[in-house]
């Protein structure tokens, strides 16, 4: 209800509020009835957001592959695609949507920059098998240095990251199970590189979520000291591999 007081209408006055702002009577608009959200919008409201906590935790737990230098819009693609992940087994209930309960193989070749891909530098595939006695294999196979890596600009050296991370959703926790660095010297006469590979252990509670990402370091060596070239246009990291423990 609205009411004049020393000569201005204050209130509700049928769908608009009057309110006095110094020397004026502002009139706003009020709607008459609120939107009720249905019980499908507010599932699809929570699966988001667990979809977005778990992206958050996936880029903090490869930070140390991603360096900062994402795209611009990394955090909503990522966000996009762990709910493509946990939308595609359709026999969870909305409203109740994890991603340990979809399908992990859609994170796989998630690109944390979308200017360089992986794979247009390194033309290699880094392997990575997941045995519930043996643990997560991880090989990189013999390559040609010339051949089959891209060179950058003024590099010396390159270097291939690899992390092996575990993540309980639930807690949230994350747990870095190990790496892998191998540097490569790209101006030198044998551009040989030999095969790695390397087996981590996994000791985490059935439903525990185990990603591979696989970053390149481009250096350059002045004497003792190396300075790191990559920014926020030269950054290839991506996840290679995704099991559910």
């Amino acid at each position: 209800m609205g009411k004049i007081e020393d000569g201005y209408l204050r209130g509700l006055v049928g769908s608009v509020i009057t309110r006095k702002v110094g020397d004026t009577n502002v009139v706003q608009g009020h709607p008459r009835f609120r939107l009720k959200q249905s019980e499908a919008t507010k599932a699809a409201g929570i699966d988001f957001g667990t979809a977005s906590r778990c992206a958050a935790m996936i880029r903090y737990g490869f930070s140390s592959l991603i360096l900062g230098n994402q795209d611009g819009g990394m955090i909503n693609r990522l966000n996009a695609q762990v709910l493509r992940a946990m939308r595609a087994n359709r026999s969870q209930q909305l409203g109740t949507l994890q991603l340990a309960g979809g399908k992990l193989h859609r994170l796989i070749d998630f690109q944390f920059n979308a200017k360089c891909h992986l794979q247009d530098y390194l033309f290699v595939d880094v392997e990575a098998t997941y045995d519930p006695v043996e643990g997560v294999a991880i090989r990189i196979p013999a390559f040609h240095s010339e051949r089959d890596l891209l060179h950058v600009g003024r590099a010396t050296h390159c270097s291939i990251r690899l992390r092996v991370v575990a993540f309980d959703f639930a807690d949230p926790s994350k747990k870095v199970l190990g790496g892998m660095e191998h540097e490569i010297p790209l101006r030198t006469g044998d551009k040989e590189v030999l095969e790695q590979k390397r087996l981590f252990k996994i000791s985490e509670p059935a439903g525990t979520i185990v990603l591979v990402g696989v970053g390149l370091q481009f250096l350059y060596q002045a004497g003792s000291r190396f300075q790191l070239l990559n920014s926020k246009e030269l950054n290839p990291a991506a996840i290679v591999a995704a099991f559910v423990v």
